[in-house]
């Protein structure tokens, strides 16, 4: 007895012991921005497996090291900063504590560490680490309720003001000062530094950064390099450029400035900071499409950086650059921030520091610790314990979460003749069956087309898919890379193997009106290109309502002029250019279009067409029938948004039968579009309800009661 009350006792004292421990903002805080975007629908058990993932690969406990920038030889000051951030909002205060002593053990106590300890060494200090340090010690205070983090950042602050700043410029560092790195203008960390150090330099270093960052600024794109020419504000490199092989551009350092400025509006609305993501958004959007349609590098103009090692998706840009996103109000900036996070979600550290890389999967230090704060700072875990009176606490709710959505309207019935979209018939949905993640409205295999109340035949869908394999030999060899596939696609022919030749037709564009949400890729179907999914293709625009969009069908290298994307036609990137038909070829042998949601990592889009028009040289609109050899109805289908039409003019019912006039074509139809009966003049029906009646291509619904 006496034994069981001591162990009960011992119980409770540990109990107290711990819970004395805990932090008074626990992960996850799950608080939404008083600015911008936050992601709502965050599955934050992921974070903290991504979270446990990576201080089991990068964080030494016996040291307190995180692992950087390669293997287990050294430590960064920017990696120490990073692990002190990321530890305050995990609740982890034995490894804050046990990181932090690495920085004042190493030249921080009371300032900047020196930039690197272990293999080679460094001294002085970097700002970027210098300021997150502070901002982290500022957090804690906070989060554990201990003044002396506070005071220790109060002096990292003051001797940042001093050392790493001149007339406002963020410095590099306190030892140089050749360039400007635009990641070092952290507008979130300065708003911060002002409320805690109001006699500092903050104002004029938060006002000076703006203008620094806004003259870095491509004027077409908004990318910033890593590196900024103080007096040309051109790219430059210098002594401590990353990229030491490739010409100056937005690279691993630069990738982390959209994710700044992100920072900066959702805790302070800076409008600075929203002006400058804003700019990037605008060139982001378009022309990525989704977080995993990110290259990892970009010249400030643009183009890609497409050496094998930056063609692959990478936390530090997917997340970098999709967080731009964040501060942008409208739909597609949400649905691309959605794009970010799921991206995110996808990517996780290697298991090891060991090997990482090199045999060992996932991503290395630096992209997996970036992986982190972008997927804390956008989920609202990452919040300003300094003043969290503006932050609001809720509830992750999955139902926010970007979905497949059911299609209004009367589907019609597949490889119905007498009914079609702008004069084509022959549509249909088709998906993947490999239980990967794809799932689609409507089924695979049904007809996509759609009657609407405004007596419109529309082609829609609405799709989800799952993320694509990493391609290895070894797995292709093997057969085991299960590629996700879904959207609908339109032939010309009955024999959806047969092409038409539109030089023969007279075939010069197609224009195409529809609206689209998430990444929809729309592509050539033709008799020459071996594989599914190698089609020359584009990304359509998208719009929350009805588009035209005009697409040149002039034969281009291996595709057509209006898909050219600067690779040859509009061919994806993996398409072995070899083995692909030229434009030429294709353009003889068309049979039909398709339209498809294409994301690396997985992802939602749906649209809906509402006409594709073929046009001749003078943009005249070619007859379908000329295309198909099939006439059918064309235009918009009236009559039909009464609950029960009085039947029009030339029809009549008479018990079971439905009646139209001498000589006129009839077919009815159940309100499901599936045909029930046809003939001439008049036709049985088997059961009493309500039927679509088509006479002279109109349609109207029929009560035989």
């Amino acid at each position: 007895m006496k034994n069981i009350l001591k162990v009960a006792i011992g119980a409770l004292a540990l109990t107290a012991a711990t819970s004395s421990f805990a932090g008074q903002y626990p992960f996850p805080q799950n608080m939404k921005h008083p600015h911008g975007t936050t992601i709502e629908y965050a599955d934050t058990d992921m974070i903290k497996a991504h979270y446990q993932k990576w201080k089991k690969a990068w964080y030494n406990s016996n040291n307190g090291w995180i692992y950087a920038p390669e293997g287990t030889g050294s430590t960064v000051s920017e990696a120490i900063a990073y692990g002190m951030l990321i530890a305050v909002y995990m609740d982890d205060q034995s490894m804050f504590d046990k990181v932090y002593s690495v920085w004042t053990s190493n030249g921080g106590n009371g300032g900047g560490m020196n930039w690197r300890i272990g293999d080679g060494g460094g001294t002085g200090s970097a700002t970027d680490a210098d300021v997150d340090a502070a901002l982290a010690l500022v957090m804690a205070s906070k989060q554990w309720s201990k003044d002396s983090y506070l005071t220790d950042a109060k002096k990292i602050i003051s001797w940042i003001g001093t050392n790493d700043i001149n007339g406002g410029h963020v410095k590099p560092g306190n030892q140089w000062n050749d360039a400007f790195n635009p990641s070092y203008g952290t507008l979130a960390n300065f708003e911060l530094f002002k409320s805690v150090d109001a006699s500092g330099p903050w104002s004029n270093v938060l006002s000076t950064t703006a203008s620094d960052l806004k003259a870095c600024q491509n004027s077409s794109t908004g990318l910033v390099p890593d590196w900024c020419d103080w007096n040309s504000h051109k790219p430059t490199k210098t002594s401590a450029s990353v990229a030491q092989t490739e010409n100056a551009g937005f690279f691993d350092d630069a990738a982390r400035t959209p994710w700044r400025m992100a920072w900066a509006y959702y805790w302070y609305g800076n409008s600075d900071a929203k002006a400058f993501n804003k700019k990037v958004s605008d060139w982001l959007i378009p022309t990525t499409h989704t977080a995993s349609g990110v290259n990892s590098g970009y010249y400030v103009d643009g183009q890609p950086e497409l050496s094998t090692k930056r063609r692959f998706v990478s936390s530090t840009f997917s997340g970098g650059l999709g967080l731009a996103t964040s501060s942008v109000d409208g739909d597609d900036a949400k649905a691309y921030l959605g794009t970010t996070y799921k991206a995110l979600s996808s990517l996780t550290s290697c298991e090891t520091a060991q090997g990482c890389g090199e045999g060992v999967a996932g991503e290395k230090y630096y992209p997996a610790t970036l992986n982190l704060l972008y997927l804390l700072l956008m989920t609202g875990n990452m919040p300003n314990l300094y003043d969290i009176s503006k932050f609001t606490k809720f509830t992750p709710d999955p139902s926010k979460a970007p979905s497949v959505s059911e299609i209004g309207g009367t589907q019609m019935q597949p490889k119905d003749t007498t009914v079609g979209l702008s004069g084509f018939w022959n549509w249909g949905a088709y998906h993947d069956k490999l239980n990967i993640g794809t799932k689609m409205v409507p089924d695979s295999g049904s007809s996509p087309l759609f009657l609407k109340e405004d007596g419109q035949i529309y082609a829609e869908a609405s799709m989800e898919i799952g993320p694509e394999p990493e391609w290895t030999k070894e797995k292709a060899e093997a057969g085991l890379l299960k590629y996700p596939s879904a959207g609908i696609a339109m032939s010309f022919l009955a024999n959806d193997k047969k092409g038409v030749n539109f030089n023969t037709l007279g075939i010069k564009a197609v224009r195409v009106t529809m609206k689209s949400s998430g990444p929809i890729r729309m592509a050539i179907l033709n008799e020459f290109t071996a594989e599914a999914g190698a089609e020359p293709g584009i990304f359509v625009p998208t719009s929350s309502d009805y588009k035209a969009t005009t697409y040149d069908m002039t034969p281009y290298d291996q595709g057509v002029k209006g898909f050219d994307n600067d690779n040859f036609g509009g061919l994806l990137d993996w398409v072995d250019k070899n083995e692909a038909p030229e434009g030429t070829q294709i353009v003889t042998a068309v049979t039909g279009f398709k339209w498809e949601v294409k994301d690396a990592k997985g992802g939602i889009g749906e649209f809906s067409i509402k006409s594709i028009e073929f046009l001749d040289a003078s943009g005249n609109v070619i007859d379908p029938a000329t295309i198909t050899g099939i006439k059918i109805q064309s235009g918009p289908i009236t009559g039909i948004k009464t609950a029960v039409a009085p039947a029009a003019a030339k029809i009549s019912v008479s018990g079971m039968t439905i009646s139209a006039g001498a000589a006129q074509d009839i077919a009815v139809f159940s309100l499901q579009g599936k045909k029930i009966a046809s003939g001439k003049a008049s036709v049985t029906v088997p059961s009493k309800g309500i039927y679509l009646v088509r006479v002279n291509g109109k349609l109207s619904k029929v009560n035989v009661k």
